[in-house]
């Protein structure tokens, strides 16, 4: 097996075994109706459902039922176009954005205790790896995407 076969195994293994940690709740909010609450907070403006999808990489049916769920819970609204009933438009309500404040708050907060706990020199070595990390991943989708072209 190769170094990088071994270590996907073991990167594999850390994820499944530590499914319930601290870890597992940062990932959590990067799934579902939280990265959804996320990107409307980050992008400071309605949306459509179209570009939710498109932006999230999820089905236009899953973002319905997250929109949905996100109504019922009144953390967005969705209002329909008076001009063209086809085009509706997702906005965070107060109470979303108040949701997506404190759920920020308490991904840093927790964030911070672990880099805090793992001190300078392995967190500043960690953040230099995973940029590292997220430089070839993003290489690979390019050339990937240009070989399709």
């Amino acid at each position: 097996m190769s170094f990088a076969n071994e270590a996907e195994s073991k990167l594999s293994r850390l994820m499944v075994s530590n499914r319930n940690s601290s870890f597992a709740k940062l990932e959590k909010s990067n799934r579902g109706e939280e990265v959804v609450i996320k990107f409307l907070e980050h992008l400071q403006q309605p949306a459509s459902p179209k570009m939710l999808a498109e932006a999230l990489h999820l089905s236009s049916a899953r973002i319905a039922t997250i929109l949905g769920g996100l109504e019922k819970k009144e953390l967005i609204t969705r209002t329909i176009s008076s001009k063209d009933r086809r085009r509706i438009t997702v906005t965070l309500t107060e109470k979303g954005q108040q949701f997506a404040s404190q759920k920020a708050k308490e991904a840093t907060a927790r964030i911070v205790q672990i880099f805090e706990q793992m001190g300078e020199e392995d967190t500043n070595r960690f953040v230099e790896l995973i940029e590292e990390f997220f430089y070839y991943s993003q290489k690979i989708t390019d050339e990937e995407e240009g070989s399709q072209a």
